[in-house]
């Protein structure tokens, strides 16, 4: 009798606290990674939490095979930069993406931008998706940020520049540099456009000193190589032409709204999880156009954020669509963002491109039947 009173008791303490397994592991000077198991939530999670104060690390972020439309595995990302010599210790997937590679918000890898809009390439959001930025003074910082670029022409006119890297609005003035490809982008049918490349020659903060090397080609579709293009159509063309000339120098001025300088990496997420400590979702879940299949139903998950004092940085994924973890709705990732010390936190692309890499290794389970997915960036950390 009393073994069984015994083998009651076990069975209802197991029916009442969930069997939750968490193991930690320090895997360099002030960074923790962190996996719990949920067997009866069936949940999966990995956490890596890096102190950036040892002045040791550095995140970087990376475009596919730095190039705007393409796609590439974060493993690969990672093996890519683990061979040209750098010391990657950690990494995950980054923004959301179209069928082509080319991410959906504005993105800046080593102070050079990949990609920048005024408005996302999202079907969801009539604005802007947040967006996490780090300086190179390691500032973090989470917000919809808008771009905002200046052209000073040689008579101290200023001119907007409308994208860097992204199809072109009538009578508009774009960027583009070796991010885009071979070639720039192809403007809609009868428009007049007319481009020249530039060639920089000193930056200072967040403005680009760029001299005229040639003439302006008319038609569009010129070639890029390393040096940037400036690209104007139709009214903004004729207008440029008349007033820049071969050897003129041009400053132009790269910016964001609300006002960030001296950023080294910037990628964008959708949405913003948490702000101050609050969970959003519980306050808006329709925040930045989310619809309720994407927020409710349980899905992985990719996640970024970092503590009150912006000290320690914080990469956290969710496995889901599988029978060893469910995944999660964005309230509950944004509680267990809470749960973890994220003050400020921000949603990456989940689902099947859900990955986290540590010492090379994919420390979570992708949920695509084919292994891991091709992506459109990723944000890694590396020891300086």
């Amino acid at each position: 009798m009393k073994t069984k009173i015994i083998l009651i008791t076990f069975l209802f303490l197991i029916a009442v606290f969930p069997q939750i397994n968490v193991t930690e592991e320090i895997i360099g000077n002030g960074i923790l990674y962190k996996k719990i198991v949920n067997t009866i939530d069936t949940l999966s999670i990995a956490i890596l939490k890096i102190y950036l104060p040892t002045k040791e690390y550095e995140l970087k972020t990376l475009k596919a095979n730095n190039l705007l439309n393409s796609k590439e595995t974060t493993s690969g990302m990672v093996k890519s930069l683990t061979d040209s010599g750098y010391n990657v210790i950690a990494a995950i997937n980054a923004d959301f993406f179209e069928a082509d590679g080319e991410i959906v918000g504005n993105m800046i890898s080593e102070g050079d931008f990949v990609k920048a809009v005024k408005f996302t390439d999202s079907p969801f959001n009539p604005f802007v998706n947040s967006q996490f930025a780090v300086t190179y003074d390691n500032k973090l910082m989470i917000d919809q940020f808008v771009f905002k670029a200046q052209l000073i022409l040689p008579d101290g006119t200023v001119e907007q520049i409308n994208r860097i890297n992204s199809l072109p609005d009538s009578n508009s003035i774009t960027l583009y540099n070796s991010f885009q490809g071979d070639i720039t982008l192809q403007a809609k049918d009868k428009w007049y456009v007319s481009e020249i490349s530039l060639i920089p020659i000193k930056k200072s903060s967040d403005t680009l000193f760029c001299v005229v090397q040639d003439s302006f080609n008319i038609g569009g579709k010129m070639k890029i190589s390393s040096q940037l293009i400036l690209s104007a159509n139709n009214k903004s063309a004729h207008y440029l032409e008349r007033e820049i000339l071969l050897g003129d120098t041009l400053k132009i001025i790269l910016n964001f709204n609300p006002g960030i300088t001296n950023v080294q990496s910037l990628v964008g997420g959708w949405p913003r999880l948490v702000k101050d400590g609050v969970n959003l979702i519980r306050l808006n879940d329709s925040i930045e156009g989310v619809m309720p299949g994407f927020s409710k139903n349980r899905h992985p998950r990719t996640g970024i954020g970092f503590s009150r004092d912006s000290s320690t940085v914080f990469f956290i994924t969710v496995d889901g669509r599988q029978k060893s973890s469910r995944g999660m709705t964005l309230e509950e990732f944004a509680d267990l963002m809470i749960e973890e010390g994220i003050y400020q936190g921000l949603n990456l692309d989940g689902g099947g491109s859900t990955t986290m890499i540590i010492n090379n290794k994919i420390v979570n389970n992708p949920s695509d039947q084919t292994g891991e997915r091709k992506v459109g960036n990723c944000i890694v950390l590396l020891k300086k």
